[in-house]
C-alpha cells in the first residue's frame, strides 16, 4: 500500500481554489514520497494537496490529479493505485458505493 498515513476526519470538506464545489469524503492517504495528501471526491475522482515543509497541509488547496500529465507510465499506474485504494477504504468505512452493471 503506498500510503504512510491514513487520516479519518468527521467532516472534512475542503474547497479547491475552483469554481465548482467538490465535497470529499474525509478519507486521505499521505505520500511521503510524492510530499503529497491524496483523497477522493464523492464521485471517485482523485485529488492531492501538497504537504508544506513544516508537515502541514492546507485542507483548501486540494487539486484534481491530471493522469493525462503523468511523467510515465508508472507514474501513471500508481495514480490509479492510490486511487483504487481510497475508493476500497471508503467501500470498508461506508462512505462509497459501487453500483454493479445490471445485466439485462
Amino acid at each position: 500500500m503506498p500510503a504512510d498515513v491514513l487520516l479519518f476526519c468527521s467532516d472534512c470538506s475542503p474547497r479547491p481554489q475552483h469554481l465548482f464545489m467538490t465535497n470529499f469524503t474525509g478519507v486521505f492517504l499521505t505520500v511521503q514520497s510524492h510530499a503529497c495528501v491524496y483523497t477522493v471526491c464523492t464521485e471517485g475522482e482523485l485529488f492531492y494537496a501538497p504537504i508544506m515543509s513544516d508537515g502541514s497541509v492546507n485542507m483548501n488547496e486540494f487539486d484534481m490529479v491530471d493522469f493525462y500529465e503523468a511523467r510515465d507510465y508508472d507514474m501513471e499506474e500508481e495514480m490509479k493505485e492510490i486511487q483504487s485504494a481510497l475508493i476500497d477504504m471508503m467501500v470498508r468505512a461506508g462512505l462509497y458505493f459501487r453500483q454493479s452493471s445490471i445485466a439485462a
